[in-house]
Parts: structure tokens; sequence; C-alpha cells
């Protein structure tokens, strides 16, 4: 799975920043043109920014051929992993289910053993989550999936310290998603 990954991932950084380019323009030309219109065509300030949005336009077919052409490799290269990957991630996802079959129930017997029950909950949509724990000594489980690579995901396992645990690069693992 690793080499079908490694495979797939300079096509899905390259389209990811292609797309990424391409919206940073469109916001900026937005706001040029916001600026434009609320501007009259006599004041010296239109002249300079009527110029700088022309340029970006002129910009903005070339990258968004250059998204278009990274996306349609990305394609190509989706389509000659995905038999081989789909394969072995179901045989993955097989064996998770064999392995951690019993997880929950055993979380459960082990939090009560101690007095806590175990708590789950997920992100809002900022990605943001507030949870109000029970005095004691708490354990934080959690994993994301990686934004610039679908086939990795962020986990943490940490203890929580004081009041506040951030969940981030910097406290996290970056692991293969099989």
């Amino acid at each position: 799975m690793d080499s079908l990954f490694q495979i797939f991932r300079a096509p899905f950084v390259a389209y990811a920043s292609a797309a990424y380019h391409l919206s940073a323009l469109e916001r900026a030309l937005a706001a040029r043109k916001s600026q434009l219109d609320s501007l009259p065509r006599s004041s010296p300030r239109y002249d300079s920014l009527y110029r700088s949005f022309a340029a970006g336009s002129d910009s903005f077919a070339v990258l968004r051929q250059r998204r278009d052409e990274a996306q349609h490799t990305l394609a190509e290269y989706r389509n000659r992993i995905s038999t081989p990957l789909d394969s072995l991630r179901q045989r993955m996802s097989q064996w998770e289910d064999s392995t951690y079959r019993s997880y929950d129930s055993l979380t459960k017997v082990l939090g009560t053993g101690i007095g806590r029950e175990p708590i789950a909950d997920s992100t809002d949509a900022t990605g943001k989550l507030t949870l109000r724990l029970p005095p004691g000594d708490w354990w934080i489980y959690a994993r994301s999936w990686d934004t610039w690579d679908p086939n990795s995901e962020w986990y943490w396992n940490l203890p929580v310290k004081g009041e506040r645990l951030t969940l981030d690069r910097a406290s996290g693992r970056r692991l293969p998603r099989y």
C-alpha cells in the first residue's frame, strides 16, 4: 500500500496546490473588482487597480489550465491504482474489524472500573471541540484525515494535562491511512 500511496501523492499535491492557487487568485480578483466598482474611473487609484486586475485576469486562464491538467493527471493515477488499492484496503478493513471488535466494550469496562464513562464527540464545522470533563485523569484519542494527502491521517493519543489540549501537527503523528 505504501508504494501505491507514494505513486498517488505527487499528483494529488500538484492538484491540491493548483486548485488552492486558482482559488486564491479568484478571491483576490473579486476583491479588486469590488474596489474598482467603488471608485470613479477618473480616480488616480483606479488605473493602477485596473492594471493589477487585468494582470490577474490574464493569469487566471493559465492557473485554471494548470489546475485542469493536474486534475486530469490525478484522475489517471487514481484509475491506475484504484483496483489494487481498494483490494488492499478491504483486506485491511477486515483485519481492523476483527482486531478492534471489542474495543468499545473493553474501554467501557475499564472506564467504569475506575469510575469514568468514556466520552465520544466530534468537532464542529470550524474544526473545534470543547469538552467539559469531570475531575480526574483523562486520555484523548483522535484521528483526522490529512487534507494534503488523502492516504494519510493525523493520530493523537494523549493524556489531558491542565485545562486545555490542542490537537495539531505538533502534538499528533501523521500516519498512512490504510
